[in-house]
């Protein structure tokens, strides 16, 4: 591959100042399944290539999926850059880094031998603990492969990386006698086949739903929430992870400042793109930037932001090595594993135990329209149960009402049941004085 993207970058070269060549390559074996029964497979490959190049501060972009049209592709950057206007803030393409980190836990073999049939039973897997907890119907899909990455430029980086993935998901559906219906969704993805559980997102998918049915309606007030990883990967990534991109805060759409104290005392955030065995770990980002870790607020303190190169440079610091991309799409700023932590944490169940007159909350809907600059937010909070000293009755019709910002200072403690779901890695957390609305 690197032979195909140097041969590409020779080309740019003879019209551009600078180019890179961003190369994405791999395979998946997906499954889905409708009302409890596997409906179809397929098996796809997939290639494709993004060019970058910069002239006089002009930047281009193109890109391809078929290797006999990259001559073209390269030559769509340069006219593109031809056309655009100056960017007087961009500096140059990245330098390589110093060292790159070795990433552990991130490919398995298994991953690639997995037959069709391996992955039919999982999927039954998943449907058959589903059933046996009672649940009307289910549906879902499984996915399970793996995907390169190689990154080329002009200043002399040339960085690859590979990663398998086993990823499925459920949602089930429950049903009461009197024709109440309540869904509930759960999914896993690993690097490893052995770490993915079937059986565990089928019994918690229908758990989940079955438990909450029947449920009654709670008091608007304010009121100690408890929100589980799933909740968090669903609001976090529109509000907090916003709000710690460079890019937000140098838009003015961020409320943070660095040395701030944003947070409650017990947290501490982290983004590492080095995490063994993290969804998103890597040995570099998507410009060929070592992948580092990355200390964001430390006991509440406001220590860093993410950055990419561009980022970095109107900033007049390093890239964190958060740049995140597609080979369609030119480098953003992006978490990789968004870890949330403590010192200390607590058994889920104490924490459970801790709360009185409170509200457990499996997930949120409507995060997506939680506003970047404050944080502010009005979602369903969905699967909820009222909490009272660890015993749980199903609620419904809830929404919840503030801010990701007060959230943050809020939080009184983490519990033990760290989970990664899409780029946020944390474990259920306790929150004080939560607008509960009663809809």
């Amino acid at each position: 591959m690197f032979e195909l993207l140097e041969q590409a970058l020779r080309t740019a070269l003879k019209e551009c100042e600078q180019a890179e060549v961003y190369a994405e390559r791999g395979r998946a074996l997906s499954i889905d399944f409708e009302r409890g029964r596997v409906k179809k497979g397929r098996t796809c490959e997939n290639l494709g290539i993004g060019v970058r190049v910069v002239i006089s501060k002009r930047v281009g972009f193109s890109y391809t999926t078929s290797v006999e049209d990259l001559e073209r592709c390269v030559a769509a950057a340069v006219e593109q850059a031809k056309a655009s206007e100056k960017d007087e803030a961009f500096r140059g393409l990245p330098q390589p880094s110093k060292s790159y980190p070795t990433p552990e836990k991130t490919f398995d073999g298994a991953v690639i031998e997995l037959s069709a049939e391996g992955a039919v039973e999982l999927c039954e897997s998943m449907i058959s603990a589903a059933l046996e907890k009672g649940v009307k119907t289910v549906e879902g899909g499984f996915s399970a492969g793996y995907d390169e990455v190689f990154v080329m430029n002009s200043e002399g980086i040339e960085a690859h990386d590979r990663a398998t993935f086993v990823s499925g998901s459920l949602t089930a559906v429950a049903s009461s006698a009197g024709g109440e219906e309540v869904a509930a969704w759960e999914g896993m993805t690993s690097h490893f086949l052995r770490d993915f559980d079937a059986e565990f997102v089928g019994r918690e998918a229908a758990s989940v739903a079955v438990a909450s049915l029947g449920g009654e309606r709670c008091e608007t007030k304010k009121m100690p929430v408890v929100l589980t990883p799933k909740a968090l990967q669903s609001l976090l990534p529109y509000t907090t992870i916003a709000q710690l991109n460079a890019e937000n805060v140098q838009k003015g759409q961020s409320p943070y400042r660095k040395g701030e104290r944003i947070a409650s005392e017990v947290l501490s955030i982290l983004d590492d793109g080095t995490l063994p065995g993290g969804l998103n770990t890597r040995r570099m980002d998507g410009e060929g930037v070592a992948s580092q870790r990355t200390t964001l607020v430390e006991r509440g303190v406001l220590k860093n932001f993410l950055y990419d190169s561009y980022t970095a440079a109107k900033d007049d610091v390093e890239s964190t090595g958060n740049a995140v991309r597609s080979f369609d799409t030119l480098p953003r700023v992006g978490a990789t594993n968004f870890v949330l932590t403590a010192s200390e944490t607590v058994r889920k169940d104490e924490l459970l135990e801790e709360v009185k007159g409170g509200l457990l909350v499996h997930d949120l809907i409507g995060a997506h329209t939680a506003s970047r600059a404050s944080g502010e937010f009005s979602v369903v909070a969905y699967n909820a149960f009222i909490v009272n000293r660890g015993e749980l009755r199903p609620a419904k019709n809830v929404m919840l009402a503030g801010a990701s910002t007060e959230i943050l200072k809020n939080v009184v403690a983490l519990a033990d049941d760290v989970r990664q779901l899409g780029s946020v890695v944390s474990p259920s957390i306790l929150v004080r004085d939560v607008q509960v609305v009663s809809a």
